[in-house]
């Protein structure tokens, strides 16, 4: 793709291939139909399109004259070259402007651009918030002692095929038990046992857009009391960060609120008994049981592009763009083999996350329709015989 700016007016052009019907191996017949230079530009809202194995001679004269070119330095190295010649065979060194200075990056702007998304990519997004949500609901219904964690993943995918998603937004993550303490947990084979819960981390993807859900439930349909303590101890995390979320406030806010919230809930289930819950935060002692942050920007993918902090100022965090969107993703993981642990609550692994739309009035919960409650997550998981 070429876009070109000149006299306030942009324009954008999109190599393609051309049609082609012969019997030959990469051609139609054996791939399928190609929209072809003539019908691209009005099916994908180009300006125009060009042959794609014309891109040296298309793009030498788009660049003739230009007096800046931005593009993606060092992603593709035989690029970088290519692009360096297009321009000096052009008028830029007629200009007496050095190459170095006509070649920039253009990733710094663009992954900007994508953090603040428009209504209609928002719409999109709520669409994908939306189907992932009863995809989770499905695994909430159909989840019980004796499945594998690999079935309810593929029942789950399944209801996200079902309501219109053309794939996930990655790789699911169904950890039943003591799996849910490791994070990025991919296996998926375990048999899933009653009194345990099942964490499911999963996303589905509408129209190019991601969403990003984490829901723990009880596979038997119950929490039992020590799983209840620290699920609400989560919760009550969840929401103090997302009462923190409105456009303007500092990126790491809803975190710095989350884990204020955990140390408080730490101190209440009977951990760091020699510490004040102040303390707790302060120290960083709640890191040991949520080692990752809150949050990540959202949108054409799961963890988006765009600074979290200032480029001027690399300490200091940008603030949190209306039209944006953000996860938030708190948790808490008690390993089996961790002595610092209550007994009782080893082998939990909790979290709990929402997409959130940033506006000017406060949050803007994408995925509202996934039950979180207590109540609504066992009414969800339904009786299991």
């Amino acid at each position: 793709m070429i876009l070109r700016h000149s006299k306030g007016k942009t324009t954008a052009s999109i190599g393609i291939r051309p049609r082609d019907l012969s019997n030959d191996r990469g051609s139609e017949i054996w791939e399928g139909e190609r929209l072809g230079v003539e019908r691209a530009p009005k099916a994908l809202g180009f300006d125009d399109a060009f042959d794609i194995h014309l891109v040296n001679q298309y793009s030498e004269k788009s660049l003739a004259g230009a007096r800046s070119v931005y593009w993606n330095i060092g992603l593709y190295p035989d690029w970088d070259q290519k692009i360096l010649g297009w321009i000096s065979k052009g008028t830029l060194k007629n200009r007496g402007i050095p190459l170095t200075h006509a070649l920039k990056d253009s990733r710094p702007i663009l992954h900007e651009m994508r953090k603040v998304k428009s209504a209609e990519e928002i719409e999109m997004m709520r669409r994908s918030a939306n189907i992932a949500s009863q995809g989770h609901i499905r695994a909430m219904a159909m989840s019980r002692p004796g499945h594998y964690e690999y079935q309810v993943a593929a029942e789950l995918e399944r209801e996200f095929k079902r309501l219109g998603a053309q794939t996930v937004s990655y790789s699911s993550i169904v950890a039943g038990g003591a799996n849910a303490c490791t994070l990025h947990y991919h296996t998926n084979e375990m048999k899933l046992k009653s009194g345990e819960l099942l964490l499911i981390d999963a996303g589905a993807e509408f129209e190019g857009y991601a969403s990003d859900i984490t829901r723990t439930f009880p596979i038997n349909g119950k929490f039992s009391k020590a799983q209840k303590e620290v699920y609400e101890i989560v919760l009550e995390s969840q929401l103090a960060a997302l009462a923190a979320c409105k456009a303007g406030v500092k990126f790491f806010k809803p975190h710095e609120e989350a884990a204020k919230s955990l140390s408080s809930g730490l101190k209440k289930l009977g951990f760091f008994k020699s510490a004040s819950a102040q303390s707790v935060f302060k120290k960083g002692l709640w890191k040991k049981y949520m080692p990752h942050g809150t949050s990540h920007w959202l949108g054409i993918d799961v963890h988006d592009l765009g600074r979290y902090q200032r480029l001027d100022q690399p300490k200091e965090p940008v603030p949190l763009p209306a039209g944006s969107v953000i996860t938030i993703e708190p948790g808490l993981y008690f390993r089996k083999d961790d002595s610092s642990v209550p007994t009782r609550y080893r082998g939990i692994g909790i979290r709990i996350e929402d997409d959130v739309h940033i506006t000017a009035k406060g949050p803007d919960v994408l995925t509202e329709a996934c039950p979180k409650s207590v109540d609504a997550i066992e009414a969800a998981c339904g009786p299991k015989l």
